[in-house]
């Protein structure tokens, strides 16, 4: 008998693990239990992911009702995404009830905090989430899971970019500059020829009067 229920067990975990959330921080608000993380953990820069809410109540009820109040910001050192809407990712045929996400697509690595706010049923949410090695996964480069050839990342991208805009610019301004500095030099040279012309008239001119006199 005792065999027999390990074998059922052992066939019965597999199928339990995909409805499993993976490194989610948990927290109870009011009558509800939010289980925040990403969608897909691990989670690498540049690859499409989301913000993950599994949503239900103390006794592990699912929530299903439409999030219609309910919005996420998320925030990267100082910079913050708009309010963005938080989808059902389930129906009656598929997905986990309770499981609601909003789509992004992270372009650095690094911790990101899931800002809630909103009414869930007259409950008043404001709750943020952080991800860290105790609550749910950073954002990691990408590099390590490319295959056959290891591209930049996106951040590395925009870093290059950055880099040669200012070597442009850098170019731009020395052309200017030297620019500048012709039209500058030409002019002197014309003002210096001009006064060379007139000296030279003025003394023709003045040698004229001394013969004449």
């Amino acid at each position: 008998m005792g065999i027999a229920a390990g074998l059922v067990l052992a066939l019965c975990v597999p199928l339990a693990l995909p409805s499993i959330a993976g490194a989610h921080e948990r927290r109870q608000v009011g009558p509800y239990v939010m289980r925040v993380g990403w969608g897909d953990e691990p989670t690498f820069a540049g690859v499409k992911n989301a913000v993950q809410l599994l949503l239900g109540d103390a006794s592990g009820k699912a929530a299903t009702d439409p999030l219609e109040d309910l919005k996420v910001e998320i925030i990267f050192g100082t910079q913050k995404t708009d309010l963005l809407p938080l989808e059902a990712a389930f129906g009656k045929t598929f997905g986990r009830p309770g499981d609601f996400r909003a789509a992004i697509i992270p372009t650095r690595p690094g911790n990101y905090t899931f800002h809630f706010v909103g009414t869930l049923k007259g409950q008043r949410i404001d709750e943020s989430f952080t991800s860290s090695d105790k609550t749910f996964d950073p954002v990691q480069e990408a590099a390590g899971i490319e295959f056959p050839t290891k591209d930049p990342s996106p951040g590395q991208l925009a870093e290059r970019l950055d880099r040669e805009a200012a070597r442009v610019e850098s170019a731009q301004t020395a052309a200017r500059d030297a620019a500048a500095a012709a039209r500058q030099a030409r002019t002197l040279g014309a003002v210096g020829l001009v006064a060379g012309i007139a000296g030279v008239v003025a003394a023709t001119l003045n040698r004229r009067r001394v013969s004449a006199q």
